[in-house]
């Protein structure tokens, strides 16, 4: 039982029996959660939400997705159907998919219209001003935004992951193209999305820094600059501008974003608006350029001459139907991005802002030291106290004591290791389920090959094309962003859109976990770097200072010169 709460929890051999194989969750859950999100993901997540999404979509290999929990970590497979359900599932899930093609970015929009109106309502909320008791009740109304939030996220997600997988499928079937061709990048390239319009905002700050001659101050500590900026008139510009993208772009601002996505446990810009300098000071060393800006024109173009050539290639019969699979895996690369943002940066900051606003109370009272411990609380717990607060006490300090030693010792964890392996049971299973859910893909792909077959070091399962050769930074998580410098080489667990902004610098990234459709294969074309992603174990063999060779087209990793 983690943190109190038994949802989910890894059964050993049975498990094993019924899934055959588990997959560690370094895409969303390394290091370990805290147990307020381990509570939300379980409940608003990890449960009925894929099961609704492959019912909405009628999905014929599965009911949904599977999740537990093994010493803190998260762990997922598929919840594969039966061939009878599969059979009986075909038909309805071709007409879904044939009616909602006509228009795949619709119901995304419609989607994030309903999540605005959560938004709206919201965000101008004061809660300083609340009583005990109103607090209590706002708790509830974020955690519902969370829930609702995870049910918009995956029938996204399904959706749009459905009409990739078998655009795939096709594409392979009939003309012999693999995800990782070139040419298949070329049909999924030059899309905008709204973290790419943040960062183009970043990238903006930086260029307006550069003409007022504020490169002086950018050489201060973060902590120093904003401050800085109010001892002069071209500084104060330049602080007139900030404020603006932080408090009054889009719903509410850009501020609704923290370092760790899918977390509670870290500042969002609102709260800590110096995060937002080491990524404006990135962008100035590259002379404040956004790249996907500048080649958006060209990677269209490119796209269009694909889709023609592809599109000659077919039976006429058959265009109809692989033109509209192909718009959908067009539209699921753009919605796995743009979804980050309308979904989990808004959600989850208004969830941590929740819990912060009881932990200050909680601290007043003597029972937490940190309004930060409120997120070692489940949140029955946290309301309870919140409500009640020192009266409350005798039932919320040993809870707070039990979950946070468990956590700070889960958190401590290697990963993957002995201790937390990559996976639980036969990973011989990997391709079936990988056939059966195409959402998977965003964790990981099958590896292309062994890496002594091809003479690599490493060897990926999806890329982003092109080939680079630098010096390797492996960083582990959001605190080892500073360390990177421009021009080296990313190697990482896997990244998220919290990651972007260290595309602007970097000259191709390498991920442990990824497939087809995680985040360093779509926004790797999207900048032009080249990405391998899926290699298992390259922050394992790749030590930072190594200067390597990364190969996008055909997804591999050499180390050419040790670091000395």
């Amino acid at each position: 039982m983690s943190y109190g709460w038994d949802v989910d929890e890894f059964q050993g051999e049975p498990d094993i029996e019924t899934y055959k194989v588990w997959i560690l969750d370094t895409a969303h859950f390394v290091p370990a959660v805290t147990p307020l999100y381990y509570q939300a993901h379980g409940e608003h997540c990890r449960g009925h939400p894929f099961h609704l999404a492959s019912d909405y979509i009628s999905d014929p290999g599965k009911r949904g997705s599977a999740w537990r929990t093994y010493k803190g970590y998260t762990y997922i497979t598929a919840d594969t159907t039966t061939d009878e359900e599969r059979r009986e599932r075909e038909p309805k899930f071709r007409e879904k998919m044939t009616r909602i093609l006509q228009d795949p970015w619709a119901p995304w929009n419609e989607w994030k219209a309903e999540l605005k109106s959560y938004y709206d309502r919201l965000i101008p909320m004061n809660l300083e001003q609340m009583g005990n008791g109103e607090l209590a009740s706002h708790l509830w109304d974020v955690w519902e935004l969370d829930r609702k939030m995870w049910e918009i996220h995956h029938l996204g997600a399904h959706l749009y992951a459905g009409g990739m997988g078998a655009f795939r499928d096709m594409a392979a079937d009939m003309l012999g193209l693999h995800y990782t061709d070139p040419l298949y990048a070329k049909l999924m390239s030059g899309f905008d999305n709204s973290i790419l319009q943040l960062n183009k905002g970043l990238a903006e700050l930086a260029t307006k820094a550069m003409e007022l001659k504020l490169e002086g101050i950018f050489n201060l500590p973060d902590e120093q600059v904003l401050p800085a900026m109010e001892q002069s008139a071209a500084g104060k510009q330049w602080l007139d501008a900030f404020h603006h993208f932080l408090y009054e772009e889009g719903v509410g601002g850009q501020g609704w974003r923290m370092q760790r996505m899918l977390e509670f446990c870290t500042p969002t810009w609102f709260e800590k608006p110096s995060l937002a300098i080491s990524d404006i000071r990135r962008l100035m060393a590259t002379g404040g350029v956004h790249a996907p800006e500048l080649q958006r024109e060209r990677l269209a173009r490119e796209r269009e001459e694909a889709e023609r050539e592809i599109l000659a290639k077919l039976p006429a019969a058959d265009r109809e139907w692989f033109a509209l699979l192909m718009r959908a895996g067009q539209a699921t690369n753009f919605y796995l991005e743009d979804h980050d943002y309308w979904c989990e940066f808004r959600a989850h900051s208004l969830v941590r802002r929740a819990a912060l606003e009881a932990g200050r109370r909680l601290v007043k009272v003597g029972i937490m030291e940190d309004p930060e411990d409120a997120l070692m609380l489940l949140m029955e717990t946290l309301v309870f106290g919140a409500a009640g607060l020192d009266r409350n006490a005798a039932l919320v300090k040993p809870r707070l004591k039990r979950n946070k030693e468990e956590w700070l010792h889960n958190v401590k964890l290697p990963y993957p290791s002995d201790e937390v392996p990559m996976f639980l049971g036969d990973p011989s299973w990997l391709p079936t389920l990988l056939a059966a859910d195409t959402l998977l893909n965003v964790q990981i792909s099958p590896q292309l090959a062994k890496p002594e077959e091809v003479g690599a070091t490493c060897v990926g399962a999806a890329g982003a094309p092109g080939i680079a050769e630098g010096v390797a930074r492996v960083i582990m998580n959001e605190k080892g962003w500073d360390q990177m410098q421009p021009g080296e080489i990313l190697v990482a667990p896997l990244t998220m859109a919290t990651w972007t902004p260290l595309f602007s610098t970097i000259k191709a990234v390498v991920t442990d976990s990824g497939g087809m459709l995680c985040h360093p294969v779509i926004v790797g074309r999207e900048y032009g770097i080249p990405a391998v992603a899926g290699c298992m174990d390259a922050t394992q063999k790749i030590k930072t200072g190594d200067r390597i060779r990364v190969d996008g087209n055909l997804c591999r990793v050499h180390i050419l010169e040790r670091a000395k």
